[in-house]
C-alpha cells in the first residue's frame, strides 16, 4: 500500500504534497513488556516513530528543519522515571514547508493500529485509515465489527517478503538498495531531535 502511495504521489496524482499525518499504536496488552523495556529503551520516538519519520521524508521528498513534540504519561506513570510517555506526538515542519504530524501510544484497547494520510494540494491518500484485520465482518449478539492485527508481524506480513525479495534481487542483480544506511542515521538523528524536544518542551532546530 505504501509503496502504490507513493508510485501515485510521483505521478503528480495528489499535486503536491504538503502534509503527512502518521499514526504508530501499540495495543495495551503489550504494555508490561513496554514497561520492562523502559530502562534499556530510547524512548518513544526512536523506539515507535523512526517509521513515521522514514515515511514523512520519502512521501515529501524533503528534510525536517524544526519541531515541536509533546506528550506524557496519561495511564501508566512509570514510563516518567526514564523521560518518557506513553503516548506521544510531534509536528515538524520540512524544509519545503510541509507539515508533519506524528503519533505514537502505547494503549490502543483494540489492537495494533498504524495509518497514514497524505494531504496534496490535489487529493489525499489515506492508509489503513479503518485499522481491520482483513475484509470479514462478524455480525453477532454483540453487533457488528471488525478484527483487527495485534502485532506489526501480521499487520505488515506483505511488507516484509516483499522486503527479504528486494535484498535477495540487489545481491543477485549486483545493485545498490534505493534506501540506504544514510536513511537510516538522518532518521535516527531526527527523532534523537524528537526526543529532546519532547523533554525540554521546546521548538527545537534540526541541523
Amino acid at each position: 500500500s505504501y509503496k502504490y502511495a507513493k508510485e501515485a504521489i510521483d505521478s503528480g496524482k495528489i499535486g503536491k504534497v504538503y502534509m503527512v499525518r502518521s499514526y504508530s499504536q501499540d495495543p495495551t496488552k503489550n504494555i508490561e513488556g513496554a514497561i520492562a523495556f523502559g530502562p534499556h529503551s530510547g524512548g518513544e520516538f526512536l523506539d515507535m516513530c523512526v517509521h513515521d519519520i522514514d515515511l514523512m521524508r520519502w512521501f515529501i521528498g524533503s528534510e525536517p528543519k524544526k519541531v515541536w513534540a509533546i506528550g506524557g504519561c496519561y495511564a501508566y506513570p512509570e514510563f516518567a522515571e526514564w523521560n518518557d510517555g506513553d503516548n506521544v506526538s510531534a509536528l515538524m515542519k520540512f524544509e519545503n514547508d510541509a507539515m508533519g504530524f506524528l503519533f505514537a501510544g502505547r494503549t490502543a484497547p483494540h489492537g495494533y493500529n498504524v495509518e497514514t494520510e497524505i494531504f496534496g494540494t490535489e487529493g489525499i491518500i489515506r492508509i489503513g485509515s479503518v485499522p481491520q484485520k482483513n475484509l470479514v465482518e462478524i455480525l453477532d449478539k454483540d453487533g457488528i465489527r471488525k478484527e483487527m492485527s495485534q502485532d506489526f508481524i501480521e499487520r505488515f506480513s506483505d511488507s516484509f517478503k516483499a522486503e527479504l525479495k528486494e535484498f535477495v534481487s540487489c545481491v543477485k542483480e549486483n545493485r545498490k538498495p534505493e534506501i540506504t544506511v544514510y536513511d537510516g542515521t538522518a532518521v535516527s538523528h531526527i527523532a534523537y531531535k524528537c526526543k529532546e524536544s519532547f523533554e525540554t518542551g521546546e521548538l527545537v532546530d534540526i541541523d
